[in-house]
């Protein structure tokens, strides 16, 4: 990219700058449009049936301009959070398909709608794969919100709704759908959100349930006045199965990365190394397997059958990946078709520098082990990865990751007696190692050296904002 396309995509604390697709906010206030993300199909009916109500309320709302995007059977890429679309093909990613297009959409309408079955109370992965790739519209600079953790500006700004649909009414699913859906409007920067659930039983009450979401005037995080408790979301859940050591596990890293490269392959790996010496017979599987077939039916194969399944796992938009969500989705139904029990824990680690974000992940996780008959054992949330070199193994790391050593070491020996992630363990995994002012400032710094790399001059990430 040119240098003029890099001082684009730029933008300072203040918001001087603009994204190469940001428009101004004349331009904003006079849109009147509404993108829809849609997983509906001829599969789900009931799905069509809320898509037809949902463009009624909107039409009643007053909006002039819908544009939906059917994804349930549409050819996406999945995102791998390479970062290129920050520093080097500025607010574009390099896949180039549908999302190209729905970017655009996105960055030009007043609302944004999703429109989704409810997945252990999040999205699903047709829906995911596009929510992921909208981490192209997020710039790299931190800003505080809410009581939570800095953020990621968003290029746009615009409304956030989530719209899901669950056969049956289920007041934790539907918890937790808020919860992500708030989360969403947080790290995007929306001026306002609504979520609402909805389900067969209540068919005569979506016009209702939907024009109440679109009326929702709530700015996001306005009622989280403190940091949520995790050390409370990533404990086991209660009523465990009897006392009985494992003899089998098998890891699965979720990261779409390549081999060798990823934070969660590195922290998947300490852990087998721990299992092993503990003399269980431990496997390690790559999200990726899952993809094509007949070799994701041998995976998941044995994925459903270990004593201890263990999903390490980035956080993408405040959830876990696509191909993660793809995977749990398969792998629940196969458990449903006939399998002992067994126990799952949870790995999980997020850039921001506070574990906290991982909250919605948390929530996700404890409804996939309920769906598919496991014992949730109890999770790892670790904030401020990226202080975590993913090319060299962690327990060759030393400083801050001695914690997290100690971490799993408490973790893994409790899973290999057929016990609970202990307490210890997790609050040394959420144990914040250094003030949330000078991790703002690591990133800051980081991202700035980037973008030296890429040829661009500090002076110019404070220029003014051109005109449209």
């Amino acid at each position: 990219p040119s240098t003029a396309d890099k001082r684009a995509f730029w933008i300072d604390k203040a918001g001087l700058r603009a994204h190469p697709l940001r428009r101004s906010r004349a331009s904003l206030s006079a849109a009147m449009s509404t993108v829809i993300l849609s997983a509906a199909s001829p599969e789900l009916p009931a799905l069509q049936d809320l898509s037809r109500v949902l463009r009624k309320e909107l039409a009643r709302a007053g909006e002039t301009e819908i544009r939906s995007f059917e994804l349930a059977q549409r050819k996406l890429g999945y995102c791998q959070y390479e970062r290129d679309c920050w520093v080097s093909s500025t607010g574009r990613c390099h896949a180039h398909d549908m999302e190209q297009e729905i970017v655009r959409a996105v960055h030009a309408a007043q609302r944004v709608v999703i429109l989704d079955r409810v997945t252990f109370g999040g999205y699903s992965y047709a829906c995911k794969r596009a929510i992921d790739r909208l981490a192209c519209l997020l710039l790299p600079f931190y800003e505080q919100r809410a009581a939570l953790t800095p953020a990621g500006d968003f290029a746009l700004g615009a409304s956030f709704f989530a719209l899901g649909w669950n056969p049956t009414p289920d007041a934790e699913l539907s918890q937790t759908w808020s919860a992500l859906a708030e989360a969403n409007a947080i790290n995007l920067l929306a001026p306002r959100w609504g979520a609402a659930c909805v389900s067969d039983v209540q068919q005569a009450g979506w016009p209702a349930a939907v024009s109440g979401m679109l009326r929702a005037a709530a700015q996001p995080g306005s009622g989280l006045l403190e940091r949520e408790p995790l050390t409370l979301a990533a404990r086991p859940a209660s009523d465990p199965p009897p006392l009985c050591a494992v003899e089998r596990a098998a890891l699965l890293i979720a990261s779409p990365k390549p081999k060798g490269t990823s934070l969660s392959e590195n922290l998947a790996r300490a852990a087998q190394a721990r299992l092993s010496r503990a003399g269980i017979a431990c496997e390690l599987h790559f999200v990726t397997e899952l993809v094509e077939e007949p070799a994701a039916a041998e995976t998941l194969e044995r994925l459903a059958s270990a004593e201890l399944f263990v999903l390490a796992t980035p956080l993408y938009v405040d959830c876990l990946p696509a191909l993660a969500l793809r995977a749990l989705e398969k792998l629940a139904l196969r458990r449903t078709q006939g399998c002992d029990p067994g126990r799952f824990a949870l790995l999980v680690h997020c850039g921001f520098p506070e574990p906290e974000q991982t909250r919605p992940a948390l929530r996700i996780a404890r409804h996939f082990a309920h769906a598919a008959r496991l014992h949730f054992a109890g999770a790892l949330p670790l904030g401020g990865g990226s202080g975590v070199d993913p090319r060299v193994p962690l327990d060759a790391q030393r400083g801050e990751t001695e914690r997290i050593q100690r971490a799993l070491d408490a973790a893994t020996a409790a899973l290999a007696q057929g016990d609970d992630v202990p307490l210890e363990a997790i609050e040394l995994m959420t144990r914040a190692p250094q003030p949330d002012v000078l991790d703002d400032l690591a990133a800051q710094l980081g991202f700035r050296y980037q973008a030296y790399k890429s040829h661009l001059q500090q002076r110019e990430l404070s220029l003014p904002l051109a005109p449209d």
